[in-house]
């Protein structure tokens, strides 16, 4: 009894600190595949993306994450005119890629697949979570500048509590022996997509397999601790202002019952695509700077600074995270938008 009670109360204590029982990552529009399927192979390329993010460093115990994804488009044809990617400004300059982005598109791309990996790890005090995924996505174009995709991620959630950083009154108490709170639970995360070279909407759903995570804690099933779907609504519009500036708008609606709605808008300000600053303002009065570079189109660096002003964060000084990304088989040279989403 006592066992599944402190299980919960640890669930119960990561649910709040999240509001949400997955961890967040602010660099989401660096790497929109953590959140949505749908974005599995959109590109012209694999990637690999690896992130890490420590939030309230100043706090023992404190929530770390870090993932690896990693997803390619399978079977897509004609790689230098798609509804995404645009020629790379190295072999056609500014003005062409400016050219690219104002003009209409004249050919029907077809459609093609997607296949995608995900691990990610979030880490607090004891309580412990590792998700493990593959992921399917289809692609379909609707016109020649529009196009819908769907995927479906399938894997498992591990969750596993440290009975070593647990500090016991009685070493030998028989209720923490046998190790029955760690679990494996399957899980599946859908998502949607439309999207073009100027603007992305899209919706995805996580955690569909509700499933119950410590046991009955008494004869009354209301104080089960579970897993909750969560629900997100993504949308952004990149805007041209010069051959060399753009702007890149973008909205992040999150919701897992019984947390209140959560709301992100985001701003980027991109030069020549290949260097971007911005921030975040997320309801609660949580602000967060944005920086990163594309290098020669192989690599990404993206890094962020999470600036709380109430509760717990301004205490734990903030969050850092750093995601570093890289290009596989990028022979064109393309660059797409939706890197930077």
């Amino acid at each position: 009894m006592r066992k599944h009670i402190l299980i919960s109360l640890l669930l119960l204590l990561h649910l709040s600190a999240f509001s949400q029982q997955l961890p967040h990552f602010s660099q989401y529009m660096l790497n929109g595949f953590l959140i949505n399927p749908a974005l599995a192979g959109s590109e012209n390329y694999a990637e690999i993306k690896t992130g890490y993010r420590n939030q309230w460093a100043g706090v023992e115990g404190a929530p770390e994450s870090y993932y690896l994804t990693a997803h390619m488009p399978l079977g897509k044809m004609n790689m230098n005119t798609t509804a995404t990617s645009v020629p790379y400004r190295g072999r056609n300059g500014s003005k062409a890629l400016f050219k690219a982005y104002t003009k209409r598109d004249v050919t029907l791309a077809q459609p093609h697949h997607g296949l995608g990996f995900t691990a990610i790890t979030d880490k607090a005090g004891a309580l412990k979570r590792s998700d493990f995924g593959l992921t399917y996505a289809y692609h379909l174009p609707l016109n020649k500048e529009l196009k819908m995709s769907a995927g479906i991620t399938g894997g498992l959630s591990a969750y596993k509590v440290d009975e070593e950083s647990l500090q016991l009154t009685d070493p030998n108490d028989p209720t923490f022996t046998g190790g029955n709170y760690n679990r494996v639970k399957p899980n599946i995360t859908a998502g949607l997509l439309l999207y073009s070279k100027r603007f992305y909407i899209g919706s995805a759903s996580s955690q569909i397999l509700q499933d119950e995570l410590t046991g009955s804690l008494s004869q009354d099933d209301s104080n089960e601790a579970s897993s909750r779907v969560h629900h997100y609504l993504m949308g952004g519009y990149k805007v041209m202002f010069t051959p060399n500036l753009s702007m890149l708008p973008s909205v992040l609606v999150k919701y897992a019952s019984p947390a209140p709605l959560s709301v992100d808008a985001n701003l980027k300000l991109l030069y020549k695509d290949k260097a971007w600053i911005g921030g975040s303002y997320r309801q609660n009065n949580d602000f967060v700077l944005l920086g990163g570079l594309n290098m020669n189109n192989l690599l990404q660096v993206g890094y962020a600074y999470d600036m709380a002003t109430s509760g717990i964060g301004r205490i734990g000084g903030g969050a850092h995270e750093v995601v570093l990304g890289i290009l596989i088989n990028n022979n064109g040279k393309i660059f797409s938008p939706s890197d930077f989403w």
